[in-house]
């Protein structure tokens, strides 16, 4: 009798969690067929480096406007780390809708919005190549 009335719970918990769903999104498109253990540390990279490199994987992040920019890098770090990359070349390319004002008409007045960002990363993730060219 009390499994029955824990079913509007369960299934009130299961609708909470796909809200969720609509959260930040990873894309990953590998670039090379080899696979490679996971590694502990990614460095982040604003452009291209001076040593050699492989390049393994493109990784693409886009989260809800209003989500912090460093929640979606952190999920393109942690996702080229299970790629076994040393490091990824991240690239912003978050847009931003400018501020507003908007007319309230419950207090029949205006009110400023601010600007809001979407953030949307790129990046490539990288091996450090073992040779020196």
């Amino acid at each position: 009798m009390k499994a029955a009335r824990s079913y509007p719970i369960v299934i009130a918990a299961l609708f909470g969690l796909a809200g969720c769903a609509a959260g930040p999104q990873v894309q990953v498109s590998a670039l090379s067929s080899t696979h490679y253990a996971p590694t502990s540390l990614v460095e982040t990279l604003s452009k291209a480096p001076d040593r050699p490199y492989t390049a393994i994987a493109n990784i693409h992040a886009e989260a809800p406007t209003g989500t912090p920019s460093a929640q979606v890098i952190a999920m393109i770090e942690k996702r080229a780390a299970a790629l076994g990359a040393d490091a990824v070349i991240l690239h912003n390319e978050s847009r931003s809708t400018p501020a507003q004002v908007q007319f309230n008409p419950s207090g029949g007045n205006y009110q400023n919005l601010p600007p809001q960002i979407t953030p949307i990363y790129s990046g490539e993730a990288i091996r450090w190549s073992s040779s020196r060219k």
